[in-house]
């Protein structure tokens, strides 16, 4: 069981452990390859590789020689379609060293939302696994501005291959790398803590998703301000199951483990059968849960052998009721860190803090402001829930806005506080508390999903007058997707031909799960569709729309 007192000399990063200037990714990992150069950073489960620091720093090195030679250079945008690999650390790394920027796109991401997340980046170079390579060259003939394909062989089944076209290169990662100079890598302009080196998609409310711009620093700081609250230590095994293409597994666990000298065990993907074996085997100490990853695990008959791990604090997001139960039987702590890939990591809840706050997101991290605000950005007492905006007290933590969107980007932030879009209550000892989400967005197991763009793809089959799309609970501590369709008059469309012309277009977690057809979609005086109706419909009885699940429909991932 975890301590229950803070231990400070075992915490590996203080408010003193960085400058804010100082905070580059060549840097921390130029850091720790001279001071730890043996250490283990990073383990593969499905493989068994292991890598040092000074090994991952070397091969970094080496892959920043090969991605510049092949036409990567400062500044440029390099979308990343992987998976959860070694090579897929080592080219966002290797991006960072160079001063270029990665745009980490969801692995399950396809047609329309693919060519989007890719073209709306200006990407001029893509990283592929070769099994995904198929999915990419079916929409490259509309990105005219990607200018060269590196292919990443997994393994994994059968290896896809991109056809060169026109003015566009194609290279086999390995084979670029092997051909790399084996020297150290130093870049004529070294990047700065303020370059921008990260573009995260983060779910669209009222329009498509945008693209969060964050610079080294503020990527940085997702790992040093968590080691910092929760007591992270170099000694400590980070465990990430969660897809690399997002924040939390790339900066808030990957990151933290980085900041702290600590080490990372990687494995390609969540498993409720394989978890606790990973964990025994991997001895790690700290990992983080999404949606129902908690639920899952909960759910499964208890054993003797629950306890028999190492894992001292697990974050959840969100907290479930039965945490207290859960920290009892598994041996553990629960924390919680709450953020917005919009504008960055805000809050924390302890493993030092008082249990019966347990549900809690804790408090503001040190150089955060919090506040719970009315509809007019005033703030409300204790108690009572508002929306929750924030700011930072130093600069260059938060992100940089949104990518080619500043109208979005200054109605964020107005009134010089970053409005989240979320409830939340502050109670009278400070601690906060999310109540829900003001935002059109569906939150489906960790994955952030976007109300508006499901809706937009829906309306381009030719059969489809209107759509309304929202998420619905589940008991399971969850949402699933639902969409009321309003069929063109005449024409036939039912209910798999709409799911067919999703997976076609977009991410298979955004396929709707339950469809209901309807004549026409409830409005408001100003014709806005009453999304919240439909829902408290829905949700009174599930059984009146078709539900794909129990029609057996098995969707390709």
């Amino acid at each position: 069981m975890n301590p229950t007192a803070p231990d400070m000399e075992a915490n590996a990063v203080t408010a003193d452990t960085y400058a804010l200037r100082e905070l580059t990714f060549r840097k921390v990992l130029a850091r720790f390859a001279q001071a730890s150069r043996d250490k283990v950073f990073l383990t593969e489960t499905a493989t068994g590789r292991r890598f040092t620091y000074g090994e991952i720093d070397a091969w970094t090195d080496r892959v920043a020689h090969a991605m510049q030679d092949f036409g990567v250079g400062r500044g440029g945008h390099a979308g990343l379609l992987m998976g959860n690999s070694a090579e897929h650390l080592a080219v966002f790394l290797a991006i960072a060293k160079i001063g270029a920027v990665s745009v980490p796109v969801n692995t399950a991401a396809r047609g329309e939302l693919l060519r989007y997340y890719l073209g709306q980046s200006d990407c001029e170079t893509v990283i592929v696994d070769a099994p995904l390579a198929p999915r990419l060259q079916e929409v490259l003939a509309e990105l005219p501005l990607v200018r060269r394909v590196i292919v990443v062989r997994t393994g994994e089944g059968d290896e896809g291959a991109i056809a060169p076209a026109g003015e566009m290169a194609v290279a086999d990662f390995h084979a670029l790398v092997d051909r790399a100079p084996a020297t150290p890598f130093v870049p004529a302009a070294p990047p700065r803590f303020c370059d921008l080196v990260l573009i995260a998609y983060t779910s669209g409310t009222t329009g498509p998703s945008k693209g969060s711009m964050l610079s080294q620093a503020a990527a940085l700081t997702y790992g040093t301000s968590a080691a910092e609250a929760q007591g992270y230590r170099a000694s400590d095994i980070f465990y990430v199951c969660l897809p690399l293409f997002h924040n939390n597994a790339l900066l808030a666990a990957t990151g933290a483990a980085l900041v702290c000298g600590a080490s990372v065990v990687l494995s390609r993907r969540f498993s409720v059968s394989r978890f606790w074996d990973e964990i025994r085997e991997s001895k790690a100490t700290i990992t983080n849960f999404l949606g129902a990853m908690s639920s899952f695990l909960w759910s499964q008959p208890p054993s003797p052998a629950d306890a028999d791990n190492c894992l001292r604090l697990v974050s959840m997001a969100p907290t479930p009721k039965y945490a207290a139960e859960f920290e009892e039987r598994f041996g553990l702590r629960a924390m919680n860190n709450y953020g917005l890939s919009d504008y960055g990591m805000v809050t924390s809840f302890t493993q030092w803090d008082p249990r019966d706050k347990l549900g809690s997101i804790g408090r503001p991290r040190r150089g955060v402001q919090v506040r719970i605000v009315d509809d007019d950005d005033f703030e409300l007492p204790p108690g009572e829930p508002g929306e929750m905006v924030l700011r930072f007290d130093e600069p260059w933590r938060g992100t940089m806005g949104y990518y080619k969107m500043a109208e979005a980007t200054l109605a964020s932030r107005r009134n010089l506080w970053f409005h989240t879009g979320d409830r939340g209550m502050r109670d009278a000892d400070g601690y906060l508390y999310f109540v829900d989400r003001k935002k059109d967005c569906i939150r489906r197991r960790g994955e952030n999903i976007s109300a508006f763009e499901v809706e937009q793809i829906i309306a381009t089959h030719p059969a489809v007058a209107d759509a309304a799309v929202f998420p619905v609970a589940t008991p399971a501590n969850d949402e699933e997707v639902a969409a009321v369709i309003v069929a063109k008059p005449g024409v036939q469309l039912d209910e798999l031909q709409l799911v067919e012309h999703c997976q076609r277009n977009m991410a298979y977690f955004m396929v709707p799960r339950y469809i209901q057809f309807r004549a026409s979609l409830p409005t408001t005086m100003s014709q806005k569709v009453e999304k919240f109706r439909l829902r408290q419909e829905l949700e009174a009885g599930l059984s009146q729309a078709w539900d794909r699940e129990a029609a057996g429909v098995v969707l390709a991932r």
